[in-house]
């Protein structure tokens, strides 16, 4: 029977929780089994983990790494196995799949500065436009942490909104989330109005200590966790309690299956295009019940409330998703993605942190890169595909 793998940093954090779930459940669909480890940060563990599990008889891999400079070090593990391999957030400096090998099948990742903005927005509406905030970032090094250039892009059109300060995380646990958020009142104390959180499991963190000193003030998350959408549902603005205005939701039951059905469709001779192998992924807002979503219409982003959320992404039983309909092997040419996704361009390369001064001098850059048509036709075929399928959320 064949088997996929799962290398997350940590399987305790909900988000990791779902993925595997997606990815067990669209295993099973597909005659497949599905099994996990967690790395907890450390990239040499990793590496032996990936090693022993494709020793073990998997057939793909799906992972993300500590850090961006790790990714290079277990896709070539997992390429050196000759089994199909999926990146999700973390991704190397000027990182080709394509120079890396066959096998590295697509890199995905929430759109950086689009999906670090709408939060920030929805923050700063709900301060009404003024006041002061810090911004808990998560690890330094981490593309996830990048979401800060969408805050401060939001932010110029709020010039009554200060940033009193920002701190990197060091992780993205609620322990992290505790510590940077009692650094930040200590230091600034009731003048911070609103907390800006590069991810839900931070936030929560944050608001503990928010609550331990009766503050009841906005923040925000990111990553579509469980608990997250639970804390919206119970803490609105009158509830006397630290409130999420938001989850900027990445679909992570979505993407685990979505890397099974990939790597089915690979096992049996599908091979992706280039503009296939780096993609973003779309985020939903979940939004707190208690705010008016009508204030936000101007944000380009699809809204979910909590149930609906939960509803597909933490099913009970089988999820609405389809995932043979998502294998081009299974479904030929009427498969369906079931979420939005678009191919990463060359004049979106900044959103990665790809410039001129990190750029290796003997770097060949795919052509395909430089041809527009390619691009566009690949995305709109994908968006096609979602805007008239089977796309739960619609």
């Amino acid at each position: 029977m064949d088997k996929a793998f799962l290398s997350p940093d940590s399987l305790k954090i909900d988000l990791w929780k779902a993925f595997l779930s997606g990815m067990k459940e669209a295993a099973d669909d597909f005659g497949m089994t599905g099994s996990a480890q967690d790395h907890g940060g450390q990239l040499s563990k990793q590496i032996s983990q990936i090693q022993g599990a494709i020793t073990s008889g998997a057939d793909m891999v799906a992972a993300t790494a500590p850090s961006d400079a790790g990714v290079q070090s277990i896709a070539e593990a997992a390429v050196n196995g000759g089994v199909p391999f999926f990146e999700y957030w973390s991704m190397g400096k000027w990182l080709f799949p394509s120079k890396i090998g066959p096998e590295f099948v697509q890199y995905q990742i929430p759109e950086t500065f689009k999906a670090g903005a709408i939060p920030a927005k929805v923050l700063f509406e709900e301060m009404g436009g003024e006041g002061n905030y810090v911004a808990i970032l998560g690890p330094k090094g981490h593309i996830g942490s990048y979401r800060v250039e969408g805050m401060k892009r939001a932010q110029e059109d709020y010039p009554d909104i200060t940033l009193l300060g920002s701190q990197y995380s060091g992780g993205w646990t609620r322990q992290k989330g505790r510590e940077v958020m009692s650094s930040f009142i200590a230091n600034y104390g009731d003048d911070i109005d609103g907390v800006y959180c590069n991810n839900g499991t931070l936030g929560l963190g944050a608001a503990t200590v928010l609550s331990e000193n009766d503050m009841a003030i906005p923040f925000t998350g990111f990553d579509g966790a469980r608990s997250n959408i639970e804390y919206i549902n119970n803490n609105g603005p009158d509830s006397g309690e630290p409130y999420q205005v938001q989850e900027q939701a990445a679909p992570p039951f979505w993407q685990g299956g979505w890397a099974v059905a990939k790597a089915w469709d690979w096992l049996h001779g599908w091979r992706p295009s280039i503009p296939e192998r780096m993609m973003w992924t779309r985020t939903l807002t979940v939004l707190n019940p208690g705010l008016d979503q009508s204030k936000f219409s101007d944000l380009d982003t699809t809204f979910a409330t909590p149930d609906k959320y939960n509803s597909v992404a933490y099913s009970d039983g089988h999820s609405p998703y389809d995932w043979k309909l998502a294998s081009v092997h299974e479904s030929g040419e009427d498969w369906d993605p079931q979420h939005a996704l678009a191919p990463i361009r060359k004049s979106e390369w900044n959103q990665l942190k790809w410039d001129e001064s990190n750029k290796p001098n003997d770097l060949s850059v795919p052509s395909e890169y430089d041809n527009a048509d390619l691009f566009d036709q690949v995305a709109e075929d994908y968006h096609q595909r979602n805007v008239n399928g089977n796309n739960p959320y619609l």
